[in-house]
């Protein structure tokens, strides 16, 4: 199984966000200042690099990735530079998803599709890519995808879907699957339902075929699973504790704090981004960043980003050398 990655937000403030999709994880956080009655913050996770089989003649020449609020492509430029063709295995490692009893953040999906909750799709030269899904369930480290499908169980460990199959479960159905470590079964005196507890691991493997001396562009695009957020009046100090992380400059975490300070507030769009390499390949090119400000307003800051752009309406920059992940955060002017 491959680690779970999660960017916890900003200390959240009092106002998060009025309403949730429906498709929502609820996972642990760090936040101790959210209180019962706010309505859950989104979380974010990260979809993994591009991985691939090692062959002599094969290099990377170059790696981009380009960032919307509601679009993430990592485009990667394959160089073939021998006399033959080229067949080496590809992956792209899709977010690990688990159920948690925490209601005050939520990870938020683009489909319940188990397969690809995050619409995935992946060119080659162009031409659309056909991958297989390898699927696995794991409950105390076995993989359980036999038994919950027996059971005929949503496969993604949240949302209405399963809590309604879950609580239709027989009661001899029910203890199977938490002696197996698959569920929890619902507690009467806390007043807790039943719940998933297996971990949803899928990657995406294809064949990747590179034609002799060619420089073959392989475009993966999907929809994040982002951090929603909202920072208001008393979220100043929160700006301060994480402006290293996110290299905010001072001149833009002063305009953040000046329409704090004034009773105004920011919507804030947090985004964790796989920017390692290709597998097996060390010392590859340079990956370039572009950020689309979703309106001229807003205001973008990640590390590596170049200052000469942060007027314009696509802000770039180069990811850092030292890092595998990069977080992107855009704040938007919200209403009071």
């Amino acid at each position: 199984m491959g680690n779970q990655r999660s960017v916890v937000p900003i200390a959240l403030v009092a106002g998060c966000l009025a309403a949730t999709p429906a498709l929502a994880q609820t996972k642990s956080s760090a936040t101790e200042t959210a209180t019962a009655s706010s309505a859950p913050a989104e979380s974010s996770l990260t979809v993994g690099a591009l991985q691939l089989g090692a062959a002599a003649n094969l290099a990377v020449a170059a790696f981009d990735i380009h960032v919307e609020s509601d679009s993430v492509v990592y485009s990667y430029f394959l160089k073939n530079t021998g006399d033959a063709e080229l067949d080496v295995t590809a992956t792209v490692s899709l977010p690990e998803l688990q159920a948690s009893s925490d209601r005050h953040q939520t990870w938020v999906l683009a489909s319940n599709d188990p397969d690809n909750p995050v619409g995935l799709t992946i060119t080659s030269g162009g031409a659309p890519v056909t991958t297989t899904a390898q699927v696995h369930a794991y409950a105390l480290g076995l993989d359980r995808l036999a038994e919950i499908k027996a059971e005929h169980l949503p496969l993604i460990p949240f949302g209405v879907d399963i809590d309604k199959r879950l609580a239709a479960l027989a009661t001899d159905a029910a203890q199977r699957l938490a002696a197996l470590g698959l569920i929890s079964l619902p507690d009467a005196a806390q007043k807790t339902p039943a719940t998933a507890d297996w971990l949803l691991s899928v990657v995406r493997s294809w064949h990747e075929i590179l034609p002799p001396r060619k420089t073959t562009p392989v475009v993966i695009k999907f929809t994040p699973v982002k951090a929603r957020y909202r920072l208001g009046k008393d979220s100043s100090q929160d700006l301060e504790e994480i402006k290293d992380e996110i290299c905010l400059k001072p001149q833009a975490l002063g305009v953040l704090q000046a329409r704090l300070k004034a009773n105004g507030a920011w919507m804030v769009t947090d985004i964790s981004l796989a920017d390692d390499g290709p597998s097996r390949w060390l010392g590859g090119p340079k990956r370039t960043l572009s950020v689309q400000k979703p309106k001229p307003d807003a205001i973008v800051a990640f590390c590596g980003m170049d200052e000469k752009t942060v007027g314009k309406p696509a802000v770039l920059g180069l990811a850092p050398d030292d890092s595998e992940e990069i977080r992107v955060v855009i704040f938007e002017p919200a209403g009071t």
